[in-house]
């Protein structure tokens, strides 16, 4: 009787953990680039099958247990934005973003950086009054030069006057992750150029929030491509669109009344097997 209850706990807990990923999924249906998060379920047996009895003294079922799947590789659905400096993945890739490590109460400017490259699907990046595109988490986009090549650095817009004295009106992110600022004498200059993260393995990657990732051993490292190119495997960029979430609310919700059938199922175990326990003491007695 105690192996019952053992199990229908460990049963409860796994579907706990259901609960919890789905709550997490629904609240961020409506996050720019949240990867969904799926339950999995594993059986736990413990012995092997008695060869004089195969059916009676077959393997020790020990219950379940249950694991969160990351799905960092799902595709979102993608739509247009009224923000020229919005951007979105179709396909492969990541970008790579940096997390300042203060920012100036006054200025409301990042003081620094950390040296841990991060890596997002979350397009939504504007420019701040440091001269820099970070999206609404608060990640700072890492871009190459204009040229395409190098390692992707913080990138900051050089907002002065072009040659002929035309003065800075904004910037936007075009199809294929070029960074264009445009002046108001009508002419625009490309100063930037996106280039996607890609990985051996993006579901094992690191999760630090719902659309933020680091690079793992299991992950392998970040390899960058163009996303004009597609070198490296990497998909191509949007301009002027965003990555909708994975999590489809519809899905989410069947999955939560699943869970919490199974997670009533067996509290009434439980409660069973209590009731069994206490008649057998007291029969004891």
């Amino acid at each position: 009787m105690n192996s019952v209850m053992s199990m229908a706990v460990q049963a409860i807990n796994a579907q706990a953990m259901a609960i919890s990923n789905i709550s997490d999924n629904v609240a961020n249906s409506s996050t720019v680039g949240y990867k969904a998060v799926q339950t999995q379920f594993l059986d736990l047996v413990q012995g092997m099958q008695s060869t004089s009895s195969p059916v009676l003294g077959g393997s020790k079922q020990m219950g379940v247990t249950a694991y969160a799947d990351f799905l960092n590789r799902g595709q979102g659905q993608i739509v247009s934005d009224s923000s020229t400096s919005s951007a979105a993945i179709s396909g492969n890739g990541f970008f790579p973003v940096a997390k300042p490590t203060g920012v100036d109460p006054e200025t409301g400017e990042p003081t620094g950086f950390e040296s841990t490259v991060y890596y997002t699907r979350q397009g939504d990046f504007h420019l701040d009054s440091s001269g820099r595109l970070v999206n609404a988490a608060g990640y700072y986009l890492m871009a190459a030069p204009a040229s395409g090549t190098g390692t992707p650095q913080i990138y900051t817009v050089d907002a002065d006057d072009n040659a002929a004295g035309g003065s800075f009106t904004g910037v936007s992110i075009t199809d294929g992750g070029a960074i264009t600022v445009s002046y108001d004498d009508g002419s625009t200059s490309v100063q930037g150029q996106i280039l996607l993260a890609n990985f051996a393995e993006p579901d094992s990657l690191d999760r630090v929030d719902g659309t933020a990732f680091l690079a793992t051993e299991e992950s392998g490292r970040a390899v960058y491509g163009n996303p004009v190119s597609h070198s490296n495997g990497v998909g191509s960029i949007v301009g002027s669109a965003l990555e909708q979430s994975t999590a489809d609310t519809a899905d989410q919700m069947t999955k939560l009344i699943i869970a919490q059938q199974a997670y009533s199922m067996n509290s009434q175990v439980i409660q069973a097997a209590n009731e069994m326990m206490t008649t057998a003491l007291g029969m004891k007695g």
